[in-house]
């Protein structure tokens, strides 16, 4: 018979309140949640040329300063039309969500190929040189203009697939369930039960 251990403390290297949101309504109560800005208000700069590198930058830097297991994500949408874009990029792409969503509709003009793909990949950096990579992926389309108040970011022209309303329109019970940070998280979560029977 499996003891129940007591409840692990992640911190969450983000500043981004929208994903600590998101990742502790798919992560569930069983975790004792600190932020980076708890330890330290700094931003880390995503200088590198991928999402996990991206995101091993934010979980490790979190770790040094926090000396606790910290979890990072980088996420982006890539458009195929667009060779890709914005990508590693989604989050730089303008100056907030509103200017970004004008921008990438303003590049696909009249493009056909509305083809999309959010991904995330997620790493937990939990003690001196140790590690794990969580990804995940949701494909679909993007919208001809936003729709939708829920969510954030690019979710009022991403239309996942399968579905015929935007990120922003299905609302949280459902985004939580299929998205890219999702997949992503629930495989972290397994990780995490098999791990420390949670």
């Amino acid at each position: 018979m499996n003891i129940r251990q007591e409840p692990i403390t992640i911190v969450l290297a983000t500043r981004n309140q929208n994903k600590i949101k998101e990742i502790k309504a798919i992560l569930g109560s069983d975790i004792t949640y600190q932020n980076i800005t708890d330890f330290l208000n700094i931003k880390i700069k995503e200088v590198s040329r991928s999402l996990i590198e991206n995101s091993f930058t934010k979980a490790a830097f979190s770790y040094k300063v926090c000396n606790k297991p910290s979890l990072a994500d980088d996420s982006g949408l890539f458009v195929e039309a667009l060779n890709d874009e914005p990508g590693i990029y989604s989050a730089r792409y303008g100056k907030d969500d509103k200017d970004r969503i004008a921008k990438l509709l303003k590049n696909l003009a009249n493009e056909k190929n509305r083809r999309a793909t959010f991904r995330a990949a997620f790493v937990y950096y939990y003690a001196p040189g140790a590690y794990e990579i969580f990804q995940g992926e949701c494909m679909g389309r993007i919208a001809l203009e936003p729709r939708g108040s829920n969510g954030f970011g690019y979710d009022p022209i991403f239309i996942p697939k399968g579905y015929r309303k935007t990120f922003a329109e299905l609302g949280p019970e459902i985004k939580n369930r299929i998205s890219h940070r999702a997949q992503a998280l629930m495989k972290f979560k397994k990780y995490l039960a098999d791990k420390h029977n949670i």
